[in-house]
């Protein structure tokens, strides 16, 4: 295939940049990773650290879990440390039989959380000032921890998964692309719609590697509802832009699907935006997706939406 078989044959017209620049010196394999985050490494600007309220938010349960934890911990050991440095004198009530450091560390704990079991105070100035202190940073800790458990249960965010994989399969009289996609909660969604983009590099001349863009005519675009997988399907016609091109052309021209879809979801009464993205390795070819859904014995559908990504070889 000549190297200018691109223009030569192409009968569609690019569309405008959405936003992710067209203009590249190396070659970029992707713009969007396979979760829908950008692939872009961001210099200056606001750090995570800076802008740690927002990887609170949008971090698993487990890392957060751990960041809560750690810092109640933390903050315990600091102020351990500041009342045996002001001296256990200052404290009373502290039984013989315990070790002084964790007896210290659990009055600690009582006073952060404003428990107070009366076993122990503080009875020195300076311990009382750091109780006082320890006092008022618990009332703001545990304020703060009860504001981003409620904006993380509050987050709104849609649950679709997509296949692995992005096809080239025989498709009636020609071929096409597809993918599919799920909603893996048990939940309504409603109006649907899907728009897709490839993203492709020019492939010639010192410009090579900069990026066109071109709208993906679906066969359908839009469902009303959203219970079971959705195969989207492109078909490759004369006026699409991937018309002549083979699985290595879309490969070397670092060829990536991009897809943004928009849906109403009636459990948090708001439409949701969920972006994916398929390019690489993900491209298959001379294979067709497995249905992945049965009407069983008692006339209902079983949907089985781990095996969304199965494939059968052609």
């Amino acid at each position: 295939m000549p190297k200018d078989f691109y223009f030569s044959s192409m009968k569609t017209k690019a569309a405008k940049d959405p936003g992710l620049g067209s203009k590249y010196k190396k070659p970029l394999k992707r713009i969007l990773n396979q979760d829908g985050s950008y692939n872009i490494r961001r210099v200056g600007g606001i750090s995570k650290f800076r802008d740690f309220y927002k990887h609170l938010i949008e971090c698993s349960w487990p890392k957060f879990l751990l960041y809560i934890t750690g810092f109640y911990v933390v903050l315990n050991f600091i102020f351990t440390f500041l009342f045996l440095g002001v001296g256990i004198e200052e404290l009373q009530g502290i039984n013989k039989t315990q070790n002084e450091f964790f007896a210290v560390f659990f009055f600690s704990v009582q006073t952060l959380t404003t428990v107070g079991y009366g076993a122990m105070s503080p009875i020195g100035f300076g311990a009382n000032i750091i109780a006082m202190v320890e006092a008022f940073v618990g009332v703001l800790s545990f304020a703060l921890a009860t504001g981003l458990l409620y904006g993380r249960f509050s987050h709104a965010e849609v649950k679709i998964a997509f296949s692995n994989n992005i096809i080239l399969t025989p498709f009636q009289d020609s071929m096409a692309v597809m993918f599919k996609m799920v909603n893996m909660r048990n939940n309504v969604l409603l109006n649907t719609r899907v728009n897709v983009m490839l993203i492709m590099d020019r492939g010639v001349g010192e410009d090579r590697y900069n990026k066109l863009y071109f709208d993906l005519e679906l066969e359908n675009d839009e469902v009303y509802f959203f219970p079971l997988t959705w195969t989207l399907v492109h078909k490759i016609t004369e006026e699409s832009p991937l018309n002549g091109l083979g699985l290595q052309d879309l490969i070397e021209r670092n060829a990536e699907v991009v897809i943004l879809v928009q849906t109403f979801d009636e459990t948090y009464s708001q439409s949701l935006l969920k972006k994916h993205s398929y390019a690489q390795e993900q491209w298959k070819e001379n294979v067709k997706f497995a249905t992945n859904f049965i009407t069983n014995d008692e006339g209902q559908v079983e949907l089985y939406v781990d095996r969304i990504d199965e494939l059968i070889a052609l």
